[in-house]
């Protein structure tokens, strides 16, 4: 005769998705926060490629207009989207290695019926509480509702944000196309977010009515014993210890060997140190492996010209500045140094001579604002190659004139640099002309650098001098994260 009174429910979940549901409530978390932080930037939405302030939108959120938290929040937010990701296929190649999916998420043919999921409906609003320490399957609303959340919802969140890269656009534009363009892509990935925090509050919600601590601990431990006993849990043996310690030792192993091979192969951005670093050299190096020199910026009709060209921030009030745009800027020069063959510096006649052309390109702002311009100039790869540039050179480093703040005394310089795989690139500019016009003194006269596969913030306006260097710490810190192609 069976003893059935020491009898455990059967653990409703593995290990691997106990561990993975709890790495995603936290990153989760860290998403919606910093997720908060860029949207109050500019918080409004609007539908196609471009939308800013001056022009229509979808919808206003009744949220005030912060200026600033879009540079800090966004390093974290592609950190934790980075754990959602690796995360999210660890769980999904273990959900069909171990059958999961189809034994607790797939509902039977039978379920399906409209009457059934309706009575299904109607016993969760009675709310008829099952009986304690009785397992319960997932019904099929829960069932239909998981699924969807796994295979559709965080997939569409994923999509809409690789829609807004401008690296990953170059090489996959159907991402942004299919969506309508960059601003709804923006749109879709709020919708997105929106209908995951729902259903966020519902679970708990529903958790909580259930017997939240529970389910925690049910959550955690996997299984909840309905009388303890004295021991329940594995016993560690030797061999299983050896065992986690080899694996251990061999993971150790191969991310030390991928971190010396990223770095030979030139993969790892200057801010790589700590936590947001981690999200930042993935970025980077995914975007390396995934895009090359010859992967293109979408580029746009004439007809898509925008006619509100927002800025951020009047031109420098640096005295040489004003002096040598009130003598439109003919004793102006571009010097080029640092590690080139043959240092020099350009006048603006010198670069407009250089053979020139134009690029219709997206523009956007890292707080959520674009608009479409066309873009005259001469590649920088050109200038690059008229001084040379030694072998060792691997970043370009553009120093624009200084902008003295409001009481004059403090000099703020938002210089920034870029590695030679962006700075070759043919659509990489030294923009002299903005819509067959000379260059706007707001929008960086009389040259700026226009980057046509990164975020507005790394196109530096009012450059005074160019720098060939091979130093890695060599880049402005403290803004932002220093790879602007998202």
């Amino acid at each position: 005769m069976v003893d059935v009174t020491h009898e455990r429910r059967a653990p409703p979940h593995t290990v691997l998705v106990r561990v993975t549901h709890w790495v995603v409530v936290g990153t989760v978390v860290g998403l919606f926060v910093s997720g908060i932080g860029i949207l109050v930037s500019h918080p409004r939405l609007y539908w196609g490629e471009t939308g800013s302030v001056g022009t229509g939108s979808l919808v206003d959120l009744p949220i005030p207009f912060i200026i600033g938290p879009s540079v800090w929040n966004r390093p974290f937010h592609f950190f934790f989207a980075w754990i959602l990701v690796l995360t999210g296929l660890v769980y999904t190649a273990g959900g069909f290695g171990s059958r999961h999916f189809r034994s607790q998420l797939m509902p039977a043919k039978s379920d399906l019926r409209w009457n059934h999921i309706k009575a299904t409906i109607s016993e969760h609003l009675r709310w008829n509480r099952a009986a304690p320490n009785v397992p319960q399957p997932y019904n099929v609303v829960q069932r239909l509702t998981y699924l969807v959340v796994v295979f559709v919802l965080f997939p569409s969140i994923v999509w809409t944000g690789l829609a807004m890269s401008f690296g990953v656009t170059s090489v996959l534009p159907i991402l942004a196309t299919a969506l309508g363009g960059h601003q709804s892509a923006r749109t879709l990935h709020f919708v997105c977010a929106t209908l995951l925090f729902f259903f966020a509050v519902v679970h708990v919600v529903m958790v909580y009515l259930a017997g939240f601590w529970a389910n925690v601990r049910e959550m955690i431990t996997g299984y909840v014993p309905e009388e303890r006993e004295e021991s329940t849990g594995t016993p560690l043996t030797r061999r299983s210890f050896l065992t986690a310690g080899l694996a251990t030792a061999a993971g150790a192993s191969g991310l030390g060997a991928a971190i010396h091979l990223a770095d030979r192969r030139g993969l790892i951005p200057p801010d790589h140190a700590g936590i947001v670093g981690v999200g930042e050299t993935l970025t980077y190096a995914s975007q390396r492996i995934l895009t090359s020199r010859h992967s293109l910026a979408r580029e746009f009709p004439r007809s898509a010209i925008s006619e509100v060209a927002p800025v951020n921030g009047p031109h420098p009030r640096d005295e040489h500045y004003l002096r040598l745009l009130a003598d439109g800027f003919k004793d102006w020069r571009l010097s080029v140094e640092g590690l080139v063959a043959r240092p020099g510096s350009f006048s603006l006649d010198e670069l407009k001579r250089l053979p020139a052309e134009s690029h219709i390109l997206l523009h956007a702002c890292e707080e959520g604002w674009s608009y479409i311009a066309e873009w005259t100039g001469v590649r920088l790869a050109t200038v690059l190659e008229l001084v040379g540039i030694r072998p060792e050179g691997r970043y370009v480093v553009f120093e624009p004139f200084a902008n003295p703040n409001q009481s004059g005394r403090v000099v703020r310089v938002l210089w920034d640099t870029i590695d030679m795989a962006d700075a070759l690139h043919p659509q990489t500019l030294l923009a002299y002309g903005m819509n067959g016009e000379p260059l706007p003194v707001d929008h960086g006269a009389p040259v700026r650098l226009r980057l046509g596969r990164h975020l507005g913030y790394k196109n530096t306006k009012y450059l005074s001098r160019i720098l060939v260097s091979d130093r890695r710490d060599f880049y402005r810190k403290g803004r932002g994260t220093w790879y602007g192609g998202i």
